[in-house]
């Protein structure tokens, strides 16, 4: 498995929950506005053996794990990780994904007990903001149901970027997830400009207006909870 680095103990990527943060290597998206661009290369990161990497995990004072990225799900070896660790019934296992790698999700849901789930943006707009060659949406479609068809707690998120996003997005997406049956919390996190980011790429763009991402508050669906994360 590709791994950039491991944070001992981290109280915020997880609810309430202490956890050992992993950063897989590589993603198969290029979002402009990614803040961990330096890992977004194939490349990046170092190869390390799903033995050496359980041995490095374990052992911190947590109550769970952490699997963030980069895109995990490109790492073909993610379902032997969490079975691994899996072994340890009482740790809490968390995915961060956005879904484009449905195969190797699903073998990967039986390990775990939550997973943020990105919502780049609409359907539409999926191959323009992730500037990649084919629209991805179908397989994050799927990787979506996957998830809400499992015991594992699905928490979708989307990142406001100004210059970038619209309120209209999020209505929509908003709408799309209680389609497919969602009811629950759905985070919107601000946009900020930070070192991890690309100059280049980020020129274009603004950290936005709470204001703004609330004016469609109004209008989102029953059973549909925004939850605004402004940093």
């Amino acid at each position: 498995m590709r791994v950039s680095s491991i944070i001992d103990i981290s109280l915020v990527d997880v609810p309430g929950i202490p956890v050992t943060v992993l950063f897989t290597a590589g993603c198969n998206l290029d979002c402009p506005y990614c803040q961990n661009a330096e890992i977004i290369p194939l490349d990046s990161g170092e190869e390390i053996t799903i033995d050496l990497l359980v041995e490095q995990l374990r052992g911190n004072l947590t109550d769970g794990y952490c699997i963030t990225g980069g895109e995990p799900t490109i790492q073909k070896d993610l379902p032997e990780l969490l079975r691994e660790l899996r072994l340890e019934k009482s740790k809490h296992i968390n995915l961060n994904t956005q879904g484009t790698v449905p195969d190797i999700l699903k073998k990967s849901i039986p390990f775990l007990d939550s997973v943020w789930f990105d919502m780049k943006t609409i359907p539409e707009c999926y191959r323009e903001v992730t500037r990649v060659k084919n629209n991805p949406w179908p397989r994050v479609e799927r990787s979506i149901k996957l998830i809400l068809d499992s015991e594992v707690s699905f928490w979708p998120r989307t990142t406001y970027v100004g210059g970038l996003t619209k309120p209209s997005d999020i209505l929509k997406i908003s709408e799309i997830l209680k389609d497919f049956g969602f009811e629950g919390s759905y985070v919107i996190q601000n946009y900020i400009k930070s070192s991890g980011t690309r100059e280049e790429d980020v020129k274009g763009f603004a950290e936005p207006l709470l204001d703004e991402a609330k004016s469609i508050l109004g209008k989102i669906p029953e059973g549909i909870k925004i939850q605004f994360e402004w940093r």
